[in-house]
């Protein structure tokens, strides 16, 4: 609720909220944030207002507070023949005079409402493990919800139980919420042992922790794997077997960077490492600090991948630096206690996000076990998307 709203200097209202915090809005702010049907249009929400057009000295005629509780200004329109009206709700007037009540940019989007993420290791994500039934996920928008809500929070999120007669069964679970994203790998791909593999995700290799795409414009926000297969052949040990996958927090280890090691975490901030690959005689190439933060300094995105990194070109004061900061920070990653660790069962299939979450397998004889995943891609804003839609 609002208490006052007066005319201030410096071309501004000042507006008093019920719990005491004042806000000051100018004037210009207010006119080019009216929402009547003259400004923007009803049916699509889009902008008609031409901001250019206006008076960058515009005092309103009228401010006062209506019955209803709102800010109501009348505006000198001369080129209205009736006055022009902007009604201002208390509350939103509240959520976007947050920067203006601590005189800061506002990083966070007002009109969501998503918890805060969590950051985890190994014991932390074990006690909270995000998962949910293939029935839960498909019975309605509650599961869907609660799904994609342990993305956004967790980065991670497992579906139990997804039929694997269908081997596309992954973009029928991607078309509740978004679609898939096309790569030069195609629409979906496969994680299975081949005898000529032409990537080393199709061996049995270990995959050390990594992000996928990095050497791409924009690295995929969301990855989803779907378990087809993982069987044992023959007698033996099956923990012995391998082809585990793992999973680490890198917004978990980075924070911890910066708070044991800041000056490596200054450097992997601030030092860009070039990302490569050829392919069907295509070459992607890229740059990425391996920790990307935003325009407030807040992690933003992970980038890592030893199997793309090129050769570091920076000036030779930052070398041997950047060597030591990467090794601080891939020692934590490989750090057991940082890891989420579990066999994949046919069924199962993991999503995470592939700015945030890096991922690997242990190594596995093919000769031994049988393992067949499907992964895809998807635009991650486009799930996010779904998500407020159900909030």
């Amino acid at each position: 609720m609002l208490d006052s709203a007066v005319v201030a200097p410096h071309h501004a209202a000042k507006i008093v909220f019920n719990d005491h915090s004042v806000a000051e809005f100018k004037f210009i702010w207010l006119r080019d944030s009216c929402k009547c049907q003259l400004c923007v249009h009803e049916a699509t929400g889009q902008r008609l207002l031409d901001s250019n057009s206006l008076d960058l000295n515009i005092r309103p005629k009228e401010l006062y507070i209506n019955d209803r509780g709102q800010l109501e200004i009348i505006w000198p329109d001369a080129s209205q023949q009736e006055k022009h009206r902007s009604i201002f709700d208390a509350s939103w007037l509240y959520r976007y005079g947050q920067c203006f009540m601590e005189n800061t940019y506002e990083q966070q989007d007002v009109e969501r409402n998503r918890p805060p993420k969590e950051l985890w290791d190994r014991e932390k994500i074990k006690k909270q493990f995000p998962k949910l039934s293939y029935t839960e996920f498909q019975s309605g928008d509650a599961g869907l919800r609660k799904w994609l809500e342990y993305i956004h929070i967790f980065g991670i999120a497992v579906i139990q139980g997804v039929p694997t007669q269908n081997q596309e069964e992954v973009r029928e679970i991607v078309n509740r919420f978004a679609y898939v994203k096309q790569t030069a790998y195609g629409l979906t791909f496969d994680v299975l042992a081949e005898p000529k593999a032409a990537h080393l995700a199709n061996t049995g290799r270990y995959l050390e922790h990594h992000t996928d795409l990095n050497y791409r414009e924009k690295a995929p926000g969301l990855q989803l794997l779907h378990c087809l297969k993982s069987e044992v052949l023959g007698e033996g040990d099956e923990e012995a077997a391998g082809g585990k996958s793992f999973f680490v927090d890198g917004f978990h280890v980075a924070q911890w960077l910066e708070d044991h090691e800041p000056a490596a975490f200054h450097i992997l901030t601030s030092t860009p490492l070039r990302f490569q690959i050829k392919m069907d005689g295509k070459r992607y190439s890229q740059l990425w600090p391996v920790i990307a933060l935003d325009s407030h300094g807040d992690l933003a995105e992970i980038h890592y991948n030893n199997r793309t990194s090129g050769p570091l070109q920076a000036p030779n004061n930052v070398v041997i630096p950047f060597y030591h900061a990467l090794k601080k920070f891939v020692d934590k990653l490989r750090d057991p206690a940082s890891e989420l660790v579990f066999a994949m069962s046919p069924g199962d299939v993991v999503a995470f996000d592939n700015r945030r979450v890096l991922h690997g397998r242990t190594a596995f004889n093919p000769r031994r076990i049988a393992r067949h995943l499907k992964g895809c891609y998807v635009d991650i804003d486009e799930a996010y998307s779904k998500y407020d839609s159900l909030l």
